[in-house]
């Protein structure tokens, strides 16, 4: 079954998708943290007229539309960061969907490799048969040897590769959904 060790998507980007909603309320919070003193701009003025010996208490105006204007725009442009924020999560999220289904097609191009592999190592072992018993010469064994080495070095190059890509990706999105691929990747080696 080639969908044996895939997982759906809601499992796997659950932490990540956690993570960086966590990464956006935090943004979002820390600008409205920042912006949380404007208040004060309301604030009437008092001054001391020393020459009638008395208080004066004003309220500009200015300052009050001011506060208003600027407090709807910070809460537009705060909806708009968390907007963008949500998109560009959801784009990585698409283009980690996209490297999951790549790696889990490099995985079964690999399965299907390594099971073709076992055909030439019996290629192989009769080959090596018919040159003990000097059916072939020595120049094609030594071709056949090389052949069979360059074959092996390729497809272990390969799993190393992909197990690599794996763990990159595991710990990328903070899942470990991959494991039974790197398990019987690994287990191949052995």
């Amino acid at each position: 079954n080639n969908t044996l060790f895939s997982q759906s998507s809601d499992t796997i980007f659950h932490n990540f998708k956690k993570i960086e909603l966590h990464k956006i309320d935090s943004v979002v919070n820390f600008n409205t943290e920042k912006n949380k003193y404007k208040y004060l701009a309301l604030m009437p003025s008092v001054s001391y007229d020393v020459l009638n010996s008395s208080f004066n208490v004003g309220v500009n105006v200015a300052n009050l539309s001011n506060y208003f204007q600027q407090k709807q725009r910070t809460k537009i442009e705060l909806e708009k960061l968390r907007f963008q924020l949500l998109q560009q999560q959801q784009n990585e999220i698409e283009n980690l969907g996209n490297k999951y289904e790549l790696l889990i097609n490099d995985f079964e191009f690999l399965k299907i490799e390594i099971q073709n592999s076992v055909l030439d190592q019996e290629l192989f072992n009769l080959k090596k048969a018919q040159y003990d018993n000097n059916k072939i010469n020595l120049e094609e064994w030594l071709n056949i040897q090389k052949n069979h080495q360059n074959a092996s070095l390729l497809l272990f190059a390969k799993r190393k590769n992909l197990i690599t890509r794996m763990k990159q990706f595991q710990l990328k999105i903070k899942n470990s959904c991959l494991e039974q691929e790197l398990n019987f990747l690994s287990l191949l080696s052995n």
